[in-house]
């Protein structure tokens, strides 16, 4: 299988974009450029190191990197379910709820993706287990923080009631 790869030519074309952007912005006294050059900056810097890391790590396709990644995700995934709610569960339930939920459904859902329809060979090849968990945690991460949000949100709003029985 043929990879593309990006040159320093591909992402110098991508960041003068952003780059004519801002100035457009600047240009415009929008009042966003200084923010969206930052973003611009540090999106690349995060997409520079994540390809390096991937880069080793599709390379190595050692089965205990590949799940220390996955656990990485999982674990930025379940911060980020927290932080999205607007009244939390005390203590660890409010991260070890959601990561727990998404560990289930999203890891389960990938397991059976990898060996019954992807068939990769070995079936934990990194190229098609991390993008798969990656799509999964995604999507599930949104769907569990909208359901402890309306929970908590729906508890606190009928709280007399849920005290009074």
């Amino acid at each position: 299988m043929n990879m593309i790869s990006l040159s320093a030519l591909d992402l110098a074309i991508a960041s003068s974009l952003v780059i004519a952007v801002a100035l457009i912005s600047w240009r415009l006294q929008l009042g966003n450029s200084r923010v969206m050059l930052l973003a611009a900056v540090r999106t690349t810097l995060q997409l520079l190191l994540i390809g390096l890391v991937l880069k080793v790590l599709f390379a190595a396709s050692n089965p205990l990197w590949i799940g220390l990644m996955a656990l990485v995700m999982l674990l930025a995934a379940g911060r980020e379910v927290m932080t999205r709610q607007k009244r939390r569960f005390s203590g660890g339930w409010g991260y070890s709820l959601g990561t727990t939920s998404m560990f289930i459904s999203s890891f389960s859902v990938t397991v059976l993706a990898l060996i019954i329809i992807v068939e990769p060979q070995p079936w934990y090849q990194p190229r098609y287990a991390i993008p798969l968990l990656g799509m999964l945690l995604g999507n599930t991460m949104n769907g569990i923080s909208l359901a402890l949000d309306n929970l908590t949100h729906n508890a606190w709003d009928k709280r007399p009631v849920i005290e009074a029985r």
